[in-house]
């Protein structure tokens, strides 16, 4: 489905943006947020690259765990 059909669908319809983290410390703490959001149930999320792509290999590896 698509974001903008999530949106016409979905009241209230939340979001997430998330930043991939460059320490395993941040990892893990970002992994227990998505745990705590999760009750939210939002109707989308997003994860960033990072400036100039710098966290790209975090980027896929949080987006395929969520």
């Amino acid at each position: 489905m698509r974001i903008d059909e999530i949106i016409a669908t979905t009241q209230p319809c939340f979001s997430f943006e998330f930043f991939p983290p460059k320490t395993a410390e941040g990892v893990e703490a970002l992994y227990e947020t998505i745990r705590v959001l999760e009750s939210l149930q939002p109707g989308f999320v997003s994860v960033t690259y990072g400036a100039g792509g710098a966290t790209r290999d975090g980027t896929v590896e949080i987006s395929g765990t969520i």
